[in-house]
């Protein structure tokens, strides 16, 4: 096993070092607002190839995907497309239309041809360098325009307008943003021995169970209970992804079909603009305070907040602002205690960002989190501590319901500096059911690697460290669908030794890189990580 590291070690040292660099890559946004993508979008021919999730999702078209004929088919406003992977040509309301480039599938993302699909919907789009703006069409006006008509001479009765057809107005007042309670939450943590650590609130923010919170609220817990103002309650030990240095931590509860808020646009806050507050201060669940923004942007021990004057206290923390039109635009997070009624809320630019990052299902155990001693001579740790500790604490996973069970190996550097972490999966059948949530979202094994970095930059200040993840298993019949090199003989049936992914996080850069095709070098690819 730790030959193979050794291997992957020498390939990650003769990568070229622009590899690491921040160059400029494409952006694609929409309407000005900055899409995410989970892989970044390439260029081929002139023609600029983007996911396919993330843009029919932006676009807001409907899509599904057939596995069989590999054939995409969305739909939107009455007009329907089918694009086939590898055909130079698609097909729009029943049209043949030629493309310029294939659509295809790349180590498990699909790539579509964004100028097609945003023109099919009528987008327009703008390119600017590496900066490419997708313009949603203008909506065509319903307004009554008079028109001289002679050849009339009454007037027709003026009828009352249908309440349903009647456009709201672009703001609400603070007794309507009060029925938007049910999105917070009051949140009560636990340590291991079930006893009682803190309260604060949360906010919903999809309608799958998704519950954004301030991190210190749920800092140190072992579970965590969120009750609803319906006095609905959910216990979970699940948490999602976190952001100590930015406060903020998403959970996950069992349950569907709930309430969940519209984001809104905290960079379009206005100095005086009426905000409401709903939380849980001192205990007092679902309580409704209202103020107005004091300052658009405040920094305080250099992070950015929004300073509010809405009264808000312990247990508001993870609470939600809203704007007078019912948008979220932060999330309560402090106070600075003076009669000047200072209130800070973290926006929602940041929000947005942090939700933007990926998301891996990890249980909450503080108790058996247990960080390895340097010893009473204070030399920094060597592989053997780490290795000792990982497979502690990190021996079993969770990826969205998928147990992922690793048996770790560690090797350092020469100097000591750099950890090479090795992780070991013996079960084929989780590797399976894992390798499925890679194809559907493309993010599956790179978030690992993420996960695992992050966990030993905020627990031990690591922040040198290497990934590579391997299959180890052994096989009756010949496993045909892995790479040659990986498949030895083994008795009467098969050893594979799969490398499928290999990577690490750059935190000076902002950047995690990663392999998932570790026998091709040229394959590494790249995500921004903040």
């Amino acid at each position: 096993m730790k030959k193979v590291i050794l291997l992957v070690l020498l390939l990650s040292m003769v990568l070229p070092a622009a590899v690491f660099g921040a160059s400029q890559e494409i952006s694609v946004s929409i309407d000005g607002v900055k899409l995410q993508f989970s892989s970044k979008p390439i260029q081929e021919n002139g023609t600029t190839l983007v996911p396919l999730r993330t843009i029919f999702e932006g676009l807001g078209a409907s899509v599904k995907w057939d596995a069989k004929t590999q054939t995409v088919k969305a739909s939107k406003n009455g007009v329907n497309i089918a694009i086939t992977m590898g055909q130079k040509f698609a097909i729009k309301d029943g049209n043949k239309i030629q493309l310029t480039t294939k659509p295809r599938t790349i180590l498990g993302v699909t790539y579509v041809p964004l100028r097609f699909i945003g023109e099919s919907f009528g987008s327009t789009i703008e390119v600017h360098g590496k900066e490419i703006n997708i313009v949603s069409p203008v909506p065509p006006s319903f307004e009554y325009s008079a028109k001289d008509n002679s050849a009339q001479t009454t007037t027709p009765p003026a009828q009352a307008p249908n309440p349903s057809t009647v456009p709201s107005t672009s703001t609400t007042s603070v007794q309507e943003i009060g029925k938007l309670s049910n999105r917070v939450v009051y949140i009560e943590t636990y340590d291991a021995s079930n006893k009682v650590l803190a309260s604060g609130s949360g906010v919903v923010i999809s309608s799958d169970g998704k519950i954004i919170t301030n991190y210190h609220v749920i800092d140190e817990a072992a579970s965590v209970k969120v009750e609803f103002n319906d006095q609905r309650s959910f216990t979970t030990s699940i948490i999602l992804s976190k952001d100590e240095s930015r406060d903020l931590a998403l959970l996950k509860i069992p349950a569907t079909n709930l309430a969940a808020v519209t984001m809104g646009d905290s960079t379009t806050l206005q100095l005086g603009e009426e905000v409401v507050a709903i939380g849980s201060p001192l205990g007092f669940k679902n309580s409704l305070t209202s103020g107005v923004i004091s300052q658009t942007l405040r920094n305080v021990q250099g992070q950015n907040y929004i300073q509010i004057s809405t009264p808000i206290d312990h247990g508001s923390s993870g609470g939600a602002l809203f704007n007078m039109k019912g948008e979220l635009v932060g999330i309560t997070s402090a106070l600075i205690e003076s009669s000047a009624s200072i209130n800070l809320a973290i926006p929602s630019s940041d929000v947005k960002a942090f939700l933007a990052k990926p998301q891996v299902e990890q249980k909450l155990s503080p108790s058996v989190q247990q960080k390895p001693s340097t010893g009473s001579t204070g030399k920094a740790m060597d592989s053997k501590t780490l290795e000792d500790y990982l497979n502690k604490n990190y021996g079993s996973l969770s990826f969205k319901g998928v147990d992922l069970d690793f048996d770790w190996d560690v090797m350092s550097s020469s100097d000591g500096k750099r950890f090479l972490i090795g992780g070991t999966m013996s079960d084929g059948m989780q590797w399976a059911d894992w390798a499925d949530k890679q194809m559907d979202t493309g993010m599956a094994f790179p978030s690992l690697i993420l996960y695992m970095s992050d966990e030993l930059k905020d627990k031990l200040h690591l922040t040198d460290t290497f990934f590579s993840l391997y299959l180890d298993v052994h096989m009756s019949k010949y496993p045909n669908s892995f790479p040659a090199e990986s498949i030895s003989r083994e008795g009467s049936g098969y050893r594979l030794n799969y490398n499928f992914i290999y990577g690490s996080v750059d935190y000076k850069s902002g950047y995690l890189f990663y392999n998932l095709d570790p026998t091709d070098e040229d394959s590494i690819q790249s995500v921004e990580i903040d």
